[in-house]
């Protein structure tokens, strides 16, 4: 008797869902897992680090799209490193890039520099979505709403409150978290320009159905074994 058929989560939220592992464990297998389950549930993305991108494309069927982050997690390399690496993700088939900024200059408020990265990542994404990751809890209100529009300006489409990178090994509030309150300011700062999505610690159907609420286009979601099909069964009830 054939199997029956998982269930599915319903479009418009597994279009919302960034399905991510960027272990640094992760294998081969894992990244075949991974693609699988968000072939089979619909989901709009997986995000795996840069050296696997070759592997996540050949793995996936249908609609679902690569990310990679770029830069991560500290985000401290050289522009020129940064585009460099944009370019072997794009060229390797990653249809998104997740770009983790030079802090430094964002908090010094140097604008030149900062837009002159991301203008020399853009000139080589060829089309890739473009998204923004930035830390709302460290970040002032003036340099948010800045880099927002220096990112808009450059091209890209969303920027995103945290890494989701435990920064301090030993101290887990480094950790960023979405939550809705950070997802409304961003929009907030965003004024409509620019999607937002939201990254780190979501566990729960219910968090991804928030933070959509709370004006998400996007959710990072952590990739586990059998959370997607808890969520698809609890979905169909």
């Amino acid at each position: 008797m054939r199997a029956p058929h998982p269930k599915r989560l319903p479009d418009a939220l597994a279009q919302t869902i960034d399905y991510t592992d960027l272990r640094k464990e992760i294998t081969y297998a894992d990244v075949e897992a991974l693609c699988l389950e968000a072939t089979v549930y619909g989901l709009h993305t997986v995000v795996v680090p840069s050296a696997l991108v070759p592997r996540a494309v050949r793995s996936l069927t249908g609609a679902c799209r690569v990310s990679c982050p770029i830069a991560y997690p500290f985000g401290t390399q050289a522009a020129a490193v940064k585009a460099h690496e944009a370019e072997v993700a794009v060229a390797a088939g990653a249809a998104e890039l997740e770009v983790v900024p030079h802090f430094g200059a964002l908090r010094a408020r140097h604008w030149q520099d900062a837009a002159a990265e991301l203008q020399a990542i853009a000139q080589v994404a060829r089309g890739a979505t473009l998204k923004l990751v930035l830390e709302t809890a460290s970040l002032e209100p003036d340099i948010l709403e800045r880099v927002c529009k220096l990112a808009r300006d450059a091209g890209f489409a969303f920027v995103c409150n945290t890494i989701g990178f435990r920064l301090v090994s030993t101290q887990p509030s480094t950790e960023g978290s979405a939550s809705e309150e950070a997802v409304r300011h961003l929009c907030q700062l965003a004024k409509g320009t620019i999607g937002v999505k939201a990254i780190g610690g979501v566990t729960a159907l219910a968090d991804v159905e928030r933070l959509r609420a709370a004006g998400a286009k996007r959710v990072a979601v952590s990739a586990q074994r059998g959370l997607l099909a808890a969520w698809a069964e609890g979905a169909s009830r």
